[in-house]
C-alpha cells in the first residue's frame, strides 16, 4: 500500500530539481574558466616560443632579457658606461635607447598583433623602474621621487612607440586595439632586482643592485591572469 502524498514531497522535489541544475550549471562554469585558463596558458607558451625564436639575436645584441612573464627587459649596458637607457634623474630618451626600441618594437608588435595572440591579450605595459637611491635636492621621498621619474619615463618611452611609422601605418583596427590595451607604469622601486635579475623582495638574495633596477620593461598581461585574479577575489 503506498504512503499517501503530501505536498511537503512537491515542494522537495521540487527544491532537488533546482538543486540539481545549479549544481549542473555551476559544473559548466568551471568547466569554461578551466579551458579558458589552459588556452590562454598555451597561447603565454606559444607567444613566448614565437618572440624567442624571431627575437633572440636582436634581443641579445641590444641587451633586452625576455622572461617566462613575457616581459621584455631593456637594462643599460653594464660594459659601456654611455650606452645608457636615460641620463640621471633626465626623463629624455637617449638616442641609444631610441635606436633599440627602433629595432626590437617593429619586431614586438608584428608578434603580439597577430589574431592568435591578440585576443589573448588583456594590457601591454610600458614600465619604468628606477634604483633606491634618494634625490639629492627634493622635499620628496626618494619612493616618491623614483615614482615620479619612472612614471614620466615610461609615458616618454609610450609617447616615442605611437610616433613610430610601424604603429602609425599599423591596420586601423588593430592601432585602436592597441590604444586601448597599452599603459605607462612608474614602478619606482617597488620592483627593484638583486645581482641575479631576481625581485630583490620576493628573493632569498634581499640585496638590490640599483644598475639592474634601472630598466624599462615591455610587459604583456594575458587574460589567464586577469581570470585566476578573479577566482581568488571571488
Amino acid at each position: 500500500m503506498s504512503r499517501p502524498r503530501h505536498k511537503t514531497d512537491e515542494n522537495y522535489v521540487a527544491f532537488s530539481d533546482i538543486m540539481t541544475c545549479l549544481m549542473i550549471i555551476f559544473l559548466f562554469i568551471a568547466i569554461s574558466y578551466i579551458m579558458e585558463v589552459f588556452s590562454s596558458t598555451f597561447v603565454k607558451g606559444e607567444m613566448y616560443n614565437t618572440i624567442t625564436e624571431q627575437m633572440i639575436d636582436d634581443l641579445d645584441r641590444n641587451n633586452v632579457k625576455l622572461d617566462k612573464d613575457l616581459s621584455l627587459k631593456f637594462f643599460n649596458n653594464d660594459k659601456n658606461s654611455k650606452d645608457v637607457l636615460f641620463e640621471t634623474g633626465q626623463v629624455t630618451m637617449t638616442d641609444n635607447f631610441k635606436n633599440k626600441v627602433i629595432e626590437i618594437w617593429p619586431l614586438y608588435q608584428n608578434i603580439i598583433t597577430k589574431d592568435t595572440f591578440l585576443n589573448y591579450i588583456s594590457e601591454i605595459r610600458i614600465e619604468g623602474h628606477t634604483d633606491t637611491l634618494p634625490p639629492k635636492n627634493s622635499s620628496l621621498s626618494s619612493y616618491e621621487y623614483n615614482l615620479n621619474l619612472s612614471s614620466l619615463r615610461a609615458q616618454e618611452v609610450l609617447r616615442f612607440i605611437r610616433s613610430m611609422p610601424c604603429y602609425v601605418n599599423l591596420e586601423e583596427s588593430k592601432k585602436q586595439r592597441l590604444q586601448f590595451l597599452m599603459t605607462a607604469n612608474g614602478m619606482s622601486y617597488s620592483r627593484a632586482l638583486n645581482d641575479s635579475n631576481e625581485i630583490s623582495y620576493l628573493s632569498k638574495m634581499k640585496t638590490i643592485s640599483a644598475e639592474k633596477s634601472r630598466r624599462v620593461e615591455f610587459r604583456i598581461v594575458t587574460t589567464n591572469q586577469k581570470l585566476i585574479e578573479n577566482l581568488i577575489k571571488k
